[in-house]
């Protein structure tokens, strides 16, 4: 038998990535069937979802106080879960149990909040003196992020708290910044949050950290005015703080990278949340001079 010499031609080695590499998934949102929670002459913001994607938790806000509102898709029914005279912000649900924790501002002072769904008891977040606002729940609830004020600079800084050993930590030590809520990624291992600075005219940036307060990485170049995670943690939603910009809603990578809108138009949307299983992301939309309540199905392009 006749044996046939094989030469590969190593010179196209740096193309062949153009051949097998898979294109990069785009996604955007589906505008033409959309979900929209509208309260008369109200403000909603701050979605957040339950751990099965069943329920919807926001804060309304219309000539009284801000009050806290849980949307139940499957029996598409909308209800006030609070109503005493205290504004609320920032509600979130509590991971493996059936609470949600929020703001609550007393006598110009804010700390954190749990409400019992099954009880309707409302405790404190921990036993500390500490003025804390906009917590966010690692995957397993055992831990827990939030905005505190140093007692002893008398800035506002991020802590961490864990339940089991009643252990709390200051995690930042930012100066001549305002730092905005902070947001775990779904993987429990990145917390992003952001910073707005206090010269004139002021600059956002966004950053990561570790629980152990370590830096990451900056995202100096991203002025953004909110943001949040996809459910890979690879992936970040950011809203600019212009909406008229382009593009005004979008993703990048959690290294700041491969910038990708979410779609084409320029309507306000802030506070994106997604949906546990990666397939719809609610918004506060602005609707005339008031925000609403959306959600969007998020499709492949």
């Amino acid at each position: 038998m006749k044996r046939v010499k094989i030469v590969f031609p190593f010179f196209l080695l740096p193309w062949l990535w153009l051949v097998f590499a898979l294109p990069a998934k785009c996604q955007m949102l589906d505008t033409t069937n959309v979900f929209r929670i509208k309260l008369l002459q109200s403000n909603e913001q701050f979605p957040a979802w339950s751990e099965d994607g069943s329920k919807l938790v926001f804060q309304s806000a219309g000539s009284g106080y801000a009050q806290l509102f849980l949307y139940d898709f499957f029996k598409d029914t909308l209800i006030q879960i609070t109503f005493d005279e205290t504004h609320k912000s920032h509600p979130v649900f509590v991971p493996n149990q059936n609470q949600i924790a929020f703001d609550v501002y007393i006598h110009d002072q804010v700390k954190i909040f749990k409400l019992d769904l099954t009880t309707g008891v409302r405790q404190p977040f921990f036993r500390r003196s500490l003025l804390c606002e906009a917590p966010s729940f690692s995957p397993s609830g055992r831990w827990a992020v939030f905005k505190g004020r140093d007692p002893n600079r008398e800035t506002w800084q991020l802590f961490s708290y864990d339940f089991v050993y009643d252990n709390l930590n200051q995690l930042t030590h930012v100066k001549n910044s305002k730092l905005s809520r902070p947001v775990l990624s779904p993987d429990g291992k990145i917390i992003l949050f952001g910073t707005r600075d206090n010269a004139v005219p002021y600059t956002r940036s966004l950053h990561e950290i570790n629980w152990y307060g370590e830096k990451i990485r900056d995202l100096d170049s991203l002025a953004v005015s909110s943001y949040g995670w996809l459910a890979n943690s690879y992936r970040i939603v950011c809203s600019m703080d212009e909406p008229h910009e382009s593009p005004s809603f979008f993703t990048i990578t959690k290294d700041g990278t491969y910038m990708m809108p979410l779609c084409s138009d320029t309507l306000h949307r802030v506070n994106p949340a997604l949906s546990p299983d990666g397939k719809k992301i609610a918004v506060a939309a602005k609707f005339g001079n008031n925000f609403d309540i959306v959600v969007y199905n998020l499709i492949d392009e």
